[in-house]
């Protein structure tokens, strides 16, 4: 779901792309961007835990579930001068590969590029299954916490291109992965680890109303089992046109992920490709409302694995109302 979800933050960026009164320097006070989106998503995936807790077969196919959740998105920043603020922000994606909060601190320069350092707290937590292979008995909710920094430098000497450095931490509050079978193999599913993160990213403004983004990304999961350590390769485009009071967004990703070692259920080593496509529509200032934007929005996500066990699909519908002040 979480590939999915990231064009939810991206939509306050294009709020941000098409506004004709952004301003050079940092706003006095408190101000941001704030939405909220009711999305209803369905997914097949074994390792979510929104599917039944019994897995009769490792070979079993994973069931469609569906569920209906609200998604928050909110930057806020507390301009303490004309060129440093505070900044509280959720955040999906990145380092985390799942929704986050993020706070700290941007500097603006001279040559119109701000630099920005934050950390993510972990106060959200992730549900996952204790033990994913568990097979014949109910498998039990275990929680995933990933802390780290992340450093920003927007708009590098002045131009349209971004850079974003992360490092942290991912916790396994209870982590049992292969349990019933030898230490050698839980040994090698212990997903617990160091994870670094990169990501170049760069707008390009063909004309007032029509724009490209573009970001390639890589993803070190240095996790302690060998079978589950991984570097990820992705790359994501983002196409905006704004027409009156219209933004169309149309969005695609791509990702290659190569494991370490072989798995030691499957005896192999694990190889993804993880393909994304969205499309998003905003309304800008619906019955007049100053500041107010709708947004609509529908993706599908699929991840590819030659171990059947990891295949994946996921697709998400949300409509919502997004706020600048």
């Amino acid at each position: 779901m979480h590939r999915i979800l990231r064009q939810t933050a991206l939509t306050l960026t294009a709020l941000s792309a098409f506004s004709v009164s952004a301003q050079q320097t940092v706003k006095p006070g408190l101000s941001g961007d704030v939405s909220i989106n009711l999305g209803w998503f369905k997914n097949d995936s074994k390792l979510s835990t929104e599917q039944s807790s019994v897995l009769n077969s490792l070979n079993d196919p994973g069931k469609d579930e569906e569920k209906t959740l609200p998604v928050p998105m909110w930057n806020l920043q507390l301009g303490l001068s004309p060129s440093t603020a505070l900044y509280f922000k959720s955040a999906l994606g990145g380092m985390a590969s799942s929704f986050y909060l993020q706070a700290g601190v941007t500097q603006s320069l001279h040559d119109g590029s701000a630099i920005g350092l934050g950390f993510i707290p972990g106060f959200f937590e992730n549900e996952v299954w204790d033990d994913p292979f568990q097979t014949g008995s109910p498998r039990q909710e275990t929680k995933r916490t990933i802390r780290g920094f992340v450093f920003d430098y927007d708009n590098i000497a002045g131009s349209q291109v971004s850079l974003e450095l992360a490092g942290g931490k991912r916790r396994i509050d209870d982590e049992r992965s292969g349990a019933g079978y030898d230490t050698e193999a839980q040994s090698a599913l212990k997903r617990e680890g160091d994870l670094y993160y990169a990501a170049l990213s760069q707008t390009l403004p063909f004309s007032r109303d029509f724009s490209l983004d573009w970001q390639l990304h890589y993803l070190g999961d240095d996790a302690q089992g060998g079978a589950l350590a991984n570097q990820r390769y992705g790359a994501e485009l983002t196409a905006k046109q704004r027409y009156h009071r219209y933004i169309f967004m149309l969005g695609a990703s791509g990702a290659r992920i190569d494991y370490d070692e072989r798995h030691p259920i499957f005896q192999q080593v694990r190889e993804d490709n993880r393909y994304g496509v969205s499309i998003t529509l905003i309304y800008l200032a619906p019955f007049q409302w100053q500041n107010v934007s709708a947004i609509a929005r529908a993706g599908y996500d699929t991840l590819s694995s030659n171990i059947d066990f990891y295949d994946e699909n996921q697709s998400l519908y949300s409509i919502g109302l997004a706020y600048r002040f």
